[in-house]
């Protein structure tokens, strides 16, 4: 509904106060003005027939129609009225010439008792009536004839007021000319009144939609009035904490926006029809969602998971925390942990807030550390039962038979050498870890061909024992900034595991070669053996601790399941990676990626 200005609103006020000022003025002015016509004539016809009841004898008995005739005839004229004589009980006796085809005076006696009454009291009586017969007011006056107190006659002034009544228009006429003037004179003016009233009204309108639309520099006009100086006052502390919130907002929001973009966690925020009105970008890149075209469009049309929509209700619905698990699948299906909590604003709309996290590391983390601790129990227990066992034995009797005696002791010599290599491989892969977490894993540039030819030399022994031969092919200038240890060690585990998985008559290759990658040039470390391969469900896990394709076997060969873990986590400590390709029946390549190769 359009709203009316405020000038208008003063102006129609002041057009309804002049014009029922000026009406009642008029009307009391025509009341008073015709009131004044009446008693103007009353009073002309009250002398008239003063004069005549002076020029008249006393005694109605004395006065002849002539005689009454000539006395009342000219004053008539003069006076525009009738005379009669009547009697004191309003008998008509004598009548002027002109009245005298109007009737007989019966019918004044009913007409004019009161009046006949005040005029035998010796008094000058008046009366006005209208008239049915001719359409007319009529005004009469009746004054005694003779004594006041007891008159002898009575003589009656008749006289209509067509004459005053037109006169009376008139005048009534330029009155309602005069007040009309008057009324446009004060219309004028109070438009222009209402104007100047209105003005700082509408400045103070004016800046406050300004100040509403945000523009907080604008000027605020001061009226000159104390209730509109008082308000444009009240505006400008207004205007003051209008612009200390927004600033504490901004920097609310702003610090908010920080910490929810620094999060790690998702944090989704939702109202109670289930429309986003917040998302950070952990939960956006969880949900895999643009956060500038999600907001305000429903949760069921931008994810496509029944699981997070049915939580999301029952974090609407609930009062205390609720939390579940959501897996989302793809290529590698992730576990997201949530968190909901409902919210409930002064409105009355609901909503709820839902932390997102993914536990998907933790929970393969967690699942690493139950097989580790499972599969380290079982390789520690396992050699110190077989040592207590046959301790027992010894003690038994066994110790005084020769030739138990030294079986047995080898037994347990070979079985604590085996507890020693496990314990020794499990602090070598701690230290490792704490130097690739550390980030301080002290490098040396080498030759590349002398860290291979050193893990080459340790593994001949047992490359000669099995009938495989190892043959190695590297750039003697190839040079890296690496820790020769560690990589001889790395190399070791590798070429140790090609041996001992490499049938007799087999050949091991141990490569080197420079190659290009994105940062700069890198050297390709490359061990590829003929053996029995592995299978390619095993090949994910093939660098785990613990992890064995063949346990059989590979207790058998003296493995300590520790290997290609320590081999992996140096790799690691030099910002580099490994990886293996097998075939079963064919081989296996396991390929070491190092960064920052130095050619000579």
């Amino acid at each position: 509904m359009p709203r009316t200005r405020f000038v208008w609103q003063l102006f129609a006020g002041w057009c309804a106060l002049v014009a029922v000022v000026l009406s009642a003025c008029f009307w009391i002015s025509s009341v008073q003005l015709a009131r004044l016509a009446d008693d103007s004539q009353l009073r002309r016809m009250a002398d008239a027939a003063v004069g005549l009841a002076d020029l008249l004898p006393p005694d109605p008995a004395a006065i002849t129609d002539e005689s009454f005739t000539a006395a009342a005839g000219e004053i008539a004229r003069t006076a525009g009225v009738r005379f009669d004589l009547l009697a004191v009980d309003g008998t008509l006796l004598r009548a002027a010439p002109a009245a005298a085809s109007e009737g007989s005076g019966q019918g004044w006696q009913a007409a004019t008792a009161a009046l006949l009454e005040a005029a035998r009291a010796g008094g000058v009586a008046r009366d006005s009536r209208y008239d049915a017969a001719t359409g007319r007011r009529v005004h009469t006056v009746a004054v005694p004839l003779g004594p006041a107190g007891a008159p002898a006659g009575i003589v009656q002034v008749t006289a209509d007021t067509a004459a005053a009544d037109r006169e009376l228009a008139v005048a009534q006429r330029r009155l309602l000319g005069g007040y009309l003037v008057a009324a446009l004179a004060a219309l004028a003016g109070g438009l222009v009144l209402a104007r100047r009233a209105a003005r700082p009204v509408g400045d103070l309108s004016e800046s406050a939609a300004r100040l509403a639309a945000g523009e907080f520099d604008a000027p605020l006009p001061v009226p000159e009035a104390a209730e509109l100086a008082k308000l444009a006052c009240a505006l400008a502390g207004l205007r003051e904490q209008l612009v200390e919130r927004g600033l504490t907002i901004g920097r609310q929001g702003t610090q908010q926006e920080a910490v929810l973009g620094s999060m790690l966690e998702g944090v989704l925020a939702i109202d109670a029809r289930q429309r986003i009105v917040s998302i950070n970008r952990g939960a956006a890149e969880l949900l895999g969602l643009d956060p500038a075209r999600v907001l305000r469009r429903p949760l069921q049309e931008v994810v496509r998971n029944p699981d997070l929509r049915r939580f999301a209700l029952l974090a609407i619905d609930c009062r205390e925390p609720v939390e579940d698990d959501l897996v989302i699948r793809g290529v590698d299906d992730r576990t997201i942990r949530l968190r909901g909590t409902a919210l409930r604003d002064v409105s009355g709309e609901g909503g709820a807030v839902i932390v997102l996290n993914d536990v998907t590391e933790i929970q393969r983390l967690e699942n690493v550390r139950r097989d580790f601790v499972a599969n380290v129990s079982h390789e520690l227990k396992t050699p110190i039962a077989s040592i207590k066992g046959f301790l027992e034995t010894l003690l038994d009797g066994a110790a005084d038979d020769p030739v138990d005696n030294r079986r047995f002791l080898g037994i347990v010599a070979r079985q604590a050498e085996r507890l020693e290599a496990i314990i020794e491989d499990l602090l070598a892969l701690s230290r490792i870890e704490q130097s690739e977490g550390a980030g301080n894993l002290p490098l040396d540039r080498v030759h590349v061909i002398s860290v291979l030819s050193a893990a080459v030399a340790g593994c001949q022994l047992r490359a000669r024992e099995r009938g495989v031969a190892i043959e190695v092919a590297c750039d003697g200038t190839l040079e890296s900034d690496l820790n020769p240890a560690l990589l001889e060690q790395a190399v070791i585990n590798l070429v140790d595991n090609a041996v001992k998985y490499s049938e007799p008559g087999s050949t091991v290759w141990v490569e080197a070669a420079e190659e290009p990658a994105a940062d700069g040039p890198a050297v390709r470390i490359r061990v590829r053996d003929q053996g029995c391969g592995i299978d390619a469900e095993h090949l994910p896990r093939i660098f785990e601790r613990f992890y064995r394709v063949d346990r059989a076997r590979s207790r058998q060969l003296g493995g300590t399941g520790l290997g290609l873990s320590i081999v992996k986590h140096i790799v690691q400590a030099h910002g580099g990676a490994v990886a293996v390709d097998s075939t079963p029946g064919t081989g296996s390549t396991f390929t070491i990626h190092l960064p920052t190769a130095v050619p000579a």
